[in-house]
Formats: C-alpha cells, structure tokens, sequence
C-alpha cells in the first residue's frame, strides 16, 4: 500500500487534530518522521507505526512526576506542569552557559519548553524574590 503525503496527527501548538505533511524521514530511527503541520506551519518530529498510524499516546497526569526545579529529570520521564496545567515527556537535557542543568520538555499543550532541573535551593529562592 503507498504512503500518503499527509496523516491526520496531534500538532502541539494547535493543539488539535490537523492534516500533517510528511515532510520528510528521520534517519538511522525506524519509525520517526518530520511533519508540518497544514494549519499552523509548525515541523515536528513524530512517531509513527510501519503501516503509517500515528502512535502519539497521551500521558496520564496521574502517572507523570510533578515538575520541581530541584529534582532531577531522565530524558523519557512523564512530568505534570502543576502552573501550566499540562503534560509532557523529557526529549534532551542541556547544561547553561551559568552551569544550571535544564531540560527540554516537549508538552501535548505548550509545545517544546526549556526547565530548570536540579537547581540549587539558594538558586530556586533568588528567582522566586526576583518575580
């Protein structure tokens, strides 16, 4: 059977059901490829199985850590974003150019965010007098 140009998927910063273009495979991973999104424009690289269906599973906010600047994160970790009110799962980790650790998270709602991991407490009450 061929492969359409387009898939229904779940685009994150529409936050709905679009028409994706296939835009293109990533390479050396079976079974991950780039979509554009028809709506908003936005290319993100999703899952999806050999027959071509996504695969894109929500995540339980029951299950996900709750996200605090002073834990540490593995990249594949569920968190819940108590303030956004939202799920995702850890893509990489990054170190800043201050020396903090951080994390991209790529969330069903906001879209991919940089957070704080494992911050020093001193760190985490600075910011908080800052705000």
């Amino acid at each position: 059977m061929a492969r359409s140009k387009y898939m229904e998927q779940f685009c994150t910063f529409c936050n709905k059901e679009t028409r994706m273009e296939i835009v293109g495979l990533m390479e050396g991973i079976q079974g991950k490829a780039w979509f554009r999104c028809t709506r908003c424009h936005h290319t993100s690289l999703l899952q999806f199985d050999s027959q071509g269906e996504k695969t894109h599973q929500k995540i339980d906010p029951l299950t996900a850590t709750p996200y605090s600047p002073l834990m540490s994160f593995k990249v594949g970790d569920a968190i819940y974003h108590n303030e956004w009110n939202d799920v995702g799962k850890v893509v990489s980790k990054a170190k800043m150019s201050d020396g903090n650790q951080s994390i991209i998270v790529s969330f069903e709602k906001c879209g991919s965010r940089r957070l704080i991991e494992n911050a020093k407490p001193e760190t985490v009450s600075e910011v908080q007098t800052l705000e």
